[in-house]
């Protein structure tokens, strides 16, 4: 882990490629590491039934949803923690943890309130069946329960990646996730004395596996290995830092919540063909979220980058960070679109036996991961906007690529050009390309440079 420490990282004035090589490698295992989350319920729950695996498919863009406020707060936090550090404000970046931790506090109470009270009504509105309802109500009520413990993960996590710390929230992850693998077999299937639970017992097993996650990362700052440590006996409460991590956080949240809201949509779009349909979505859709993992993590580590050299307003080590980081994804990201072409009926088997699953779900990954190719682009170049503060380009970009293009052109595709499930597949490839045109364009015009006051 040596190798990977954050004392070896010179962000601002190190070699770009090893700075953005060192910081994202933690970042795509610990994103491995929250995939393999998702897909260990998805791999046991699938040898419930085919219903069992639909029912979680159709929480995924819930979950996602309520998460995405979250995930945006926590942007914010990075982004302007990591532009008091370049500016050597610590005890700014300090203020700055702590105001992000009662914003996440205030956000838990929310979303748990919420969605509690409206989860069956919207799981109706996707247009599932009454047994995919109550089987994915039985999940749901239990993660929603312990919102509170992922969204202080999330709030830590940032704070851990705004001063170039990567490798404490992966040794978390590791710890989360080595757990799910051993309890979700024992609750979902039973074991000795411990009755046989389900779908609920794979909800159980994540939320216990979150909290101790959550108690090391804990450890890490009580310990005060961070530089970032939140104030509580001097904190001082400024509206100011308030203001500026929502600058950010409230368009991240957004474009957050926007991806939610297409996969509620697409998912009501697949819904029309079928329980296998909708099963083959989720199951294919998280292996391409592997395919994903690597541009997600490099953009992250470039929102830490870009915010540390613009607050030393290092812009021609900006733009090259940019640059290089988009030549390093798609260059990787050529032989792992191969990967999941090629072996897509392999991969199908993986969660299920159910020959209409598997063949809907290889079809989509025929297709669907040549977005891969495209999707770094408009990542990078929208985190690059974060991390000197302008949150709204980001949520442009987003809303362009899945409200403007993927969802009309997959209705188009699939009802009026009677292409069904494969026009919504080919919707994402060509909505990605669009949007990776505009996003270039959007950065040549430089209007990043202009400084965000904090």
């Amino acid at each position: 882990m040596k190798r990977f420490s954050k004392e070896n990282i010179d962000i601002t004035n190190g070699d770009i490629k090893s700075t953005l090589i060192a910081l994202s490698t933690p970042l795509i295992i610990s994103m491995a590491l929250q995939t393999a989350f998702n897909i260990i319920d998805a791999i046991f729950i699938g040898r419930l039934s085919a219903d069992a695996l639909a029912a979680i498919s159709i929480t995924f863009p819930v979950i996602f949803f309520i998460i995405a406020i979250g995930i945006g707060t926590g942007i914010g936090v990075t982004s302007l923690i990591a532009r008091y550090i370049g500016k050597n404000q610590i005890i700014d970046a300090r203020q700055t943890a702590t105001h992000g931790l009662i914003l996440t506090a205030i956000i838990s109470i929310a979303s748990t309130a919420l969605g509690l009270y409206y989860i069956e009504q919207i799981f109706t509105l996707m247009g599932a069946e009454p047994a995919i309802i109550s089987l994915a109500k039985s999940y749901m009520t239990i993660i929603i329960y312990g919102f509170t413990i992922i969204f202080t993960v999330f709030i830590l996590n940032s704070i851990l990646h705004g001063e170039g710390d990567t490798v404490t929230p992966m040794k978390a992850l590791v710890i989360s996730v080595s757990l799910n693998i051993i309890l979700d077999p024992i609750l979902i299937f039973g074991y000795w004395i411990i009755p046989p639970l389900g779908i609920e017992g794979a909800a159980i097993a994540t939320v216990i596996s979150r909290s101790f996650g959550l108690l090391l990362i804990l450890h890490h700052f009580l310990k005060k290995r961070s530089k970032v440590t939140p104030v509580i006996r001097g904190f001082n409460y400024q509206p100011k830092i308030i203001k500026n991590i929502l600058k950010v956080g409230i368009p991240s949240s957004l474009s957050q919540i926007s991806m939610s809201i297409t996969f509620f949509i697409l998912t009501s779009f697949v819904a029309k063909f079928g329980t296998s349909a909708i099963a083959a979505f989720g199951a294919a859709n998280r292996l391409q979220t592997i395919g994903i993992l690597p541009s997600i993590a490099v953009a992250t580590a470039v929102i830490t980058i870009v915010g540390q050299n613009a607050g030393q307003k290092k812009y021609n080590r900006i733009e090259t960070t940019v640059k290089t980081a988009i030549k390093l994804l798609i260059t990787f990201m050529i032989p792992t679109t191969l990967i999941l072409i090629t072996f897509r009926n392999q991969l199908m088997t993986i969660f299920t036996n159910d020959k209409a699953v598997i063949s809907i779900g290889s079809e989509f990954l025929k297709i669907v991961p040549l977005e891969l190719i495209f999707i770094p682009i408009s990542m990078i170049i929208a985190s690059a906007f974060q991390g000197v503060g302008k949150g709204t380009p980001q949520l442009v970009l987003r809303m362009t690529r899945l409200f403007v293009f993927c969802i009309p052109i997959a209705y188009y595709l699939a009802f009026i050009k009677s292409m069904g499930l494969t026009g919504i597949w080919w919707s994402f490839v060509i909505a990605a390309a669009l949007a990776s045109i505009i996003s270039l364009a959007w950065f040549k015009t430089g209007s990043w440079k202009k400084e965000t006051k904090i």
